[in-house]
């Protein structure tokens, strides 16, 4: 009859037997499968699948209103692929109103009872973040509710499912009622083409990490982009200054004896940062330097860009003078287009506008020309903001099916044609789906802003979403001291300025301190990298462990990575804000007959990992600590003075002399750093902590032997 049963595992899972199109519904009636459900073959990105077919159509009538499919994988049965197929065209549909979207496939069944139901979390608002539910209330939000993650937390194992669009991430939407939860084409779409096709995935896995990568790859994989570089470009790659909003810079120059505008007060800021040597990779220019239709509020919300490039009142030279003086690849900020805007006035594009912005009727186009537009700037990094408001306000992006991809895919495009990168800023859901597509887009907002959020340095849980599609999760720019900084825009003072520097390092975005000129801290921005400036990161963004949701606390603030050492094998950093007892599960040690060592990275004290493991805060309440195989009788700390101590950037191989009873480990270092690594050697009892420096007088890789 059209329902689909799934199965995890053996275990009954998801009922699908709702399918809606053109306010008819298979539930109650009024839309009927027409004929038999057919099978078929065919080939994907995904691979080689058999296909279960179904034609729909009024119950008193044989026209086809809509063909649904579900895709079975040969050889990956841990994918499922649904499709709706559009045969012909159909208009404005009123009766789809009541829902956020007007065709429905797959439509799961609400589960009718207690035992039946499931947890489930899934991505909701602007700067995406997890909302917990269950499978009996879930529902979507604005450009939201996707990727919907539907777990078992009551087994260890952790069975889990992702549910999310394919293709055309901005024409879908989630949509729900008292008795299901599905997708389809947005309800606001005015038409739909006749041979449109959307597609959406479940994947299915074991542990919710393991399970989003699961995800991840079918995504990359049917898109083609590549898997993300941490070290991409110098932008991607080193500490930067930052000029975001909640920082000193951010419409506010400080005090008027250092320089009456930007590009005077800029250019002793950065004569400061050279003084202490403090060796910034890249700047960031936000709202303040371009020409608006309307005014700024203090969350830097307000008018649209009329002509993005800088405001004579800031860089009375332009924008190829300040930049000559920093001498830096620069990230830049934009927001939305003005109806008043001089593309729309003085070049030949079209656009469609709305009463407060507006958006190119040919997005590549556009971009392409305008990519073109900055030369000597130094633009290195385009970063999208207000992403939210562009959309909000532009009514043909939500009424034109293809307009909101193609807005988001001609701005990739243009900015990979120009060798940039793009920043997504304030994005839905949606908009970070369609980042799955795009390899320009290397990086989004994973909170909000500094100073105007509440816990905008957690970034563990929306980190799990981004990682997955290969976005790193950016958390904004932060104060690196406890000073207050007056006469900037954010006077403060930062009482917990390690945990803001250690999230941004954990991210494996970008490092961008904010502070105003005299006011930084050197000793903890320079914990976060190389002596050059290059951010020793860990293999992957910091995310929320699997045991939160083992106790159905997606939410919870107990974060891990690694970093994998060739010869010793996985280090393990977890940060704990809920001062919860270190056990072996929060960095998936739960199995492990090795033994593991525990280094409190704030009393550098070094214990056993057991059971439990009460350690103790450091000065601003967190925990930080690093779990250390022990091989052969030794366990490698690794640089204790940086907040990632044993990063790929600098340890490239280790092994363990049984016969001597040594541990050699082979580190890379910049011209004119020392490095001080530390070990520890174990037999029954923990030995000290053993550490030895070696200095760098050239790029190189050295040797260091503890005896």
């Amino acid at each position: 009859n059209g329902g689909i049963w799934i199965e995890l595992d053996g275990r009954p899972w998801l009922v699908a037997d709702e399918v809606q199109v053109a306010g008819l519904s298979k539930l109650n009636g009024s839309l009927s499968l027409l004929g038999v459900p057919g099978q078929r073959e065919g080939t994907d990105q995904l691979g080689s699948y058999i296909t279960i077919d179904m034609t729909w159509g009024r119950s008193d009538s044989n026209a086809t209103l809509m063909t649904t499919s579900v895709r079975s994988y040969l050889s990956d049965p841990s994918t499922l692929v649904f499709e709706q197929q559009f045969p012909q065209q159909l208009g404005p549909d009123k009766a789809a109103a009541t829902l956020s979207a007007r065709s429905i496939f797959p439509g799961f069944r609400r589960p009718s009872v207690a035992t039946q139901d499931r947890d489930c979390f899934a991505y909701h608002g602007v700067f995406p973040s997890i909302n917990a539910c269950m499978l009996s209330t879930y529902q979507e939000s604005h450009q939201g509710g996707a990727p919907l993650v539907v777990y078992d937390s009551s087994n260890s194992s952790l069975p889990m499912t992702v549910f999310s669009a394919l293709n055309y991430p901005k024409a879908q939407h989630m949509a729900s009622d008292a008795n299901f939860f599905g997708a389809g084409v947005k309800a606001t779409v005015e038409l739909i083409p006749a041979g449109w096709s959307q597609l959406f995935i479940l994947t299915g896995a074991s542990g919710i990490n393991d399970g989003f990568m699961t995800w991840g790859e079918r995504m990359l994989t049917f898109t083609g982009k590549p898997k993300a570089d941490l070290y991409r470009d110098q932008t991607h790659s080193t500490i930067g200054f930052w000029t975001d909003n909640g920082g000193y810079y951010h419409y506010a120059t400080g005090d008027p004896k250092i320089g009456a505008n930007y590009e005077e007060v800029l250019q002793k800021v950065k004569a400061y940062h050279d003084s202490i040597q403090i060796p910034f990779g890249h700047w960031q220019f936000d709202s303040w330097f371009y020409p608006k239709d309307g005014g700024v509020s203090p969350g830097g919300g307000g008018g649209a860009v009329t002509n993005w490039t800088a405001l004579p009142s800031v860089f009375p030279h332009g924008m190829a003078y300040i930049q000559e003086k920093l001498n830096l690849p620069t990230v830049m900020h934009n927001r939305q287009w003005s109806v008043i805007s001089d593309y729309i006035h003085n070049e030949s594009f079209k656009w469609y506008k709305s009463a407060k912005a507006a958006v190119p009727e040919d997005p590549a186009a556009f971009f392409d020309w305008f990519f073109q537009q900055q030369p000597g700037w130094g633009l290195s990094m385009y970063e999208q903001d207000w992403m939210c408001t562009e959309y909000d306000e532009v009514l043909a992006l939500q009424t034109n099916i293809t307009l909101a991809d193609l807005w988001l895919q001609g701005m990739a495009q243009g900015a990979a044609s120009s060798g940039r990168t793009i920043q997504y800023c304030m994005p839905y859901p949606n908009d970070v789906l369609a980042s799955s597509a795009h390899g320009a887009v290397t990086n989004a907002r994973a909170t909000g802003d500094y100073f105007h959020a509440k816990d905008q340095w957690a970034i563990g849980g929306t980190s799990l979403f981004y990682w997955a599609i290969q976005l790193l999760p950016f958390k904004d720019g932060f104060y690196s001291s406890t000073n207050k900084q007056v006469g900037g825009q954010t006077v403060g003072p930062e009482t917990n300025p390690d945990r803001e520097a250690l999230m941004a390092t954990l991210s494996c975005a970008m490092v961008g301190p904010m502070d105003g000129i005299y006011l930084l801290n050197r000793t903890r921005i320079m914990s976060t990298c190389r002596h050059d400036g290059v951010v020793l990161k860990p293999d992957k963004p910091v995310t929320t462990t699997d045991m939160c949701f083992t106790k159905a606390n997606p939410t919870c603030y107990i974060y891990h990575t690694y970093s994998a050492v060739p010869g010793l094998g996985k280090i393990h950093y977890l940060f704990n804000n809920q001062h919860e007892p270190l056990t072996p599960d929060m960095v998936y040690l739960q199995g492990s007959t090795a033994r593991h060592l525990i280094y409190n990275w704030y009393t550098q004290e070094v214990s056993w990992l057991t059971k439990t493991n009460n350690l103790t805060a450091g000065y601003e309440g967190h925990i930080y600590a690093v779990v250390t195989p022990v091989v052969s009788g030794w366990a490698l700390v690794g640089e204790i003075g940086k907040y990632v101590t044993a990063s790929a950037l600098r340890f490239k191989s280790s092994s363990v002399d049984a016969i001597s009873n040594s541990l050699s480990v082979s580190i890379a270092g910049v011209a004119g750093e020392t490095v001080k690594v530390c070990a520890v050697a174990v037999s029954n009892d923990i030995g000290p902590l053993s550490c030895q420096s070696v200095e760098f007088n050239a790029d190189a890789t050295k040797s260091l032997t503890f005896e």
